[in-house]
C-alpha cells in the first residue's frame, strides 16, 4: 500500500492548488460536477504521489475515492487463488472508487501502473452533496453508467478475444513514448498476465512469438513496440493466430 510519506494534505499556496484543480478537471469526472462541488472536493482532498506498482486500495478496505491527475491506474478483481483480471483503466481526469461511495466496499482493487499523481477525495463529502444537490447526483449517475459500460466491454473482451489478442491490446494500452521516441511498455510479464487474466508462462510464450515476428523487442525491464500498426491489426482480429 502507499506509505504515509507519499501523502500530503492539499494546503499548498492557492496558485498551486488551482493548478492541481485545473489539471484534475480536464474533461473528467470533476469537470462534470457543478464547479462549487468540484472545488470543495479538491479543497478537502489529499494529494498522493504514487510509485508504479503501488496499491491504492485493497478490496477489503474502507471505501476510497480517487481522481487521477496524471498517470495510469488499473482497477482489477482477484480470485481466491490470487489470479487477477483487469476491469478498466483510469487515466488523467478519471475517477476510481465511485461505486464504493454509494455501495460500500467493493470486490475490486486499484493499482498504479505508472508513477502517478492522484487526489483522494472525501467519500462522506460526495455522499452528502449527492443527497442534497441534483446536479451532483446526476453527474455521479452518468459516471457510474459509463464505468459499467466500460466494465462490460472489458469483460466481453476478456471472454471472447484470444490470449494473443488480449496481450497485444494490453501492450498498446500501456505503451508510452520514451526519450528516444520509442513506444515502450514498462510492465513485468507477471503484471501483463494479471492484467489479461492469464498466467505468466502463456504470456511469455506469446511475447516471444511476437518478438520472433519482429513486432516487439523484449528487454530486461521493458518491451519495445516495433510495429504498432501490425499490433493494432492483431488486436482487432485481423490475425487469427493464437498462442
Amino acid at each position: 500500500m502507499v506509505g504515509n510519506d507519499t501523502v500530503a494534505r492539499m494546503d499548498e499556496p492557492e496558485r498551486e492548488r488551482e493548478q492541481v484543480a485545473l489539471a484534475g478537471l480536464q474533461g473528467g469526472f470533476l469537470h462534470a460536477l457543478p464547479r462549487p462541488a468540484a472545488q470543495r472536493l479538491l479543497h478537502e482532498g489529499i494529494r498522493i504521489n504514487v510509485p508504479a506498482g503501488a496499491l491504492l486500495y485493497r478490496h477489503e478496505e474502507s471505501p476510497r475515492l480517487i481522481v487521477v491527475v496524471n498517470g495510469l491506474l488499473r482497477v482489477f478483481l482477484a480470485s481466491a487463488d490470487g489470479r487477477q483480471v483487469t476491469v478498466r483503466y483510469a487515466k488523467s481526469g478519471d475517477v476510481a472508487g465511485l461505486m464504493m461511495v454509494f455501495g460500500g466496499p467493493a470486490p475490486e482493487s486499484i493499482q498504479a501502473m505508472t508513477s502517478s499523481l492522484v487526489i483522494a477525495l472525501r467519500v462522506g463529502t460526495l455522499r452528502a452533496m449527492a443527497a442534497d444537490d441534483a446536479g451532483v447526483a446526476h453527474a455521479c449517475a452518468e459516471e457510474l453508467t459509463r464505468q459499467l459500460q466500460r466494465a462490460l466491454d472489458e469483460i466481453s473482451l476478456q471472454a471472447f478475444l484470444t490470449v494473443r489478442q488480449r496481450l497485444v491490446r494490453e501492450l498498446l494500452v500501456l505503451s508510452a513514448t520514451d526519450s528516444g521516441r520509442r513506444l515502450v511498455v514498462h510492465a513485468s510479464q507477471q503484471e501483463l498476465a494479471d492484467a489479461i487474466g492469464s498466467v505468466r508462462e502463456v504470456v511469455t510464450r506469446n511475447l516471444h512469438q511476437l518478438a520472433d515476428e519482429g513486432l516487439v523487442e523484449i528487454g530486461r525491464d521493458e518491451i519495445t513496440i516495433v510495429d504498432p500498426l501490425a499490433l493494432a491489426e492483431l488486436a482487432h482480429g485481423l490475425s487469427r493466430q493464437d498462442g
